[in-house]
């Protein structure tokens, strides 16, 4: 299982009080192989998986939400 560690690369806000500060990091686990930092935002198959796991660390935001679910506004690193 593909554990990633993600950091925000500037501030995140969104309505209903979602706020992520630029640098702040969060622990993602995807139950699936072959995912890579590359295609972990990209890859549909992973996409619920990776809500949830959004949700485990206090992010819930609909999955169509680019600024949040963007390869763009991640540093992404595999542990």
């Amino acid at each position: 299982m593909p554990t990633f560690e993600i950091t925000a690369r500037h501030q995140i806000d969104r309505t209903g009080g979602l706020h992520i500060d630029r640098g702040q990091t969060f622990t993602i686990n995807i139950n699936m192989m072959g995912i890579t930092p590359t295609n972990l935002f990209g890859n549909s198959r992973c996409a619920d998986q990776l809500v949830r796991q959004f949700q485990l660390n206090g992010i819930d935001v609909p999955k169509t939400d680019s600024g949040v679910y963007s390869r763009g506004a991640w540093d992404i690193k595999m542990k």
